[in-house]
């Protein structure tokens, strides 16, 4: 588990608690999934950064690799992601940082390799969902925009983008759309405040 106070719990059937981190993160905005990769938890969170924790003993036991976090959600390290579940691929974070930035993390120090500033306009909170398919990063950005691209410690490419639907303004006067797509079927759904639209992915 993944909460305000603390960073991970496991807590087994019988209700015992095998291992904690204690982690105050701010303003309880505890919201991007942790993600798992080849025995490792990694989390990241808006005002507190990251962290990346080593599990053992079948799980039982967990030791801190590295924490990072910057000075404000300004100045920022590694990545103070805000709803955006990162992607881990091949010993390299992908992300979002505080305000749109995508990142490269390196795995094993959370040193930064590359950032950019073109998957999503650089905004308070600016977001995008990721969802991997083989070799390309499908992102939905907050704009409505779907983007097929390639990320690797080389950068960022962009394949395509196509806008799916409008942003709306209930959540903030920019206009956003933060809802998570869903894929089936060979077709993407997504919605805003006002409508679920469908689009089918095997259309030119």
């Amino acid at each position: 588990m993944f909460g305000q106070k603390t960073a991970f719990r496991i807590k087994p059937e019988p209700g015992e608690i095998y291992w904690r981190f204690p982690w105050d993160v701010g303003s309880g905005m505890a919201i991007a999934t942790p993600v798992f990769y080849n025995d490792h938890i990694f989390v990241s969170c808006f005002y507190s950064g990251s962290l990346l924790v080593k599990l053992g003993d079948n799980y039982t036991s967990a030791e801190k690799v590295w924490q990072r976090s910057g000075e404000s959600e300004l100045k920022t390290d590694a990545l103070h992601c805000v709803m955006s579940t990162p992607v881990i691929l091949n010993d390299f974070i992908y992300g979002v940082d505080s305000y749109g930035e995508l990142r490269c993390l390196e795995f094993a120090t959370g040193n930064r390799v590359w950032e950019d500033l073109t998957a999503v306009k650089k905004n308070r909170w600016a977001n995008i969902h990721f969802v991997q398919n083989g070799n390309k990063s499908w992102m939905f950005n907050e704009h409505g925009e779907l983007l097929i691209s390639e990320l690797s410690p080389n950068g960022f490419r962009e394949i395509s983008r196509a806008k799916i639907i409008e942003p709306t303004k209930e959540q903030l006067p920019r206009g956003v759309t933060w809802s998570h797509p869903a894929f089936a079927n060979k077709h993407v759904f997504v919605r805003n405040d006002n409508k679920l639209v469908c689009v089918d992915l095997t259309k030119n």
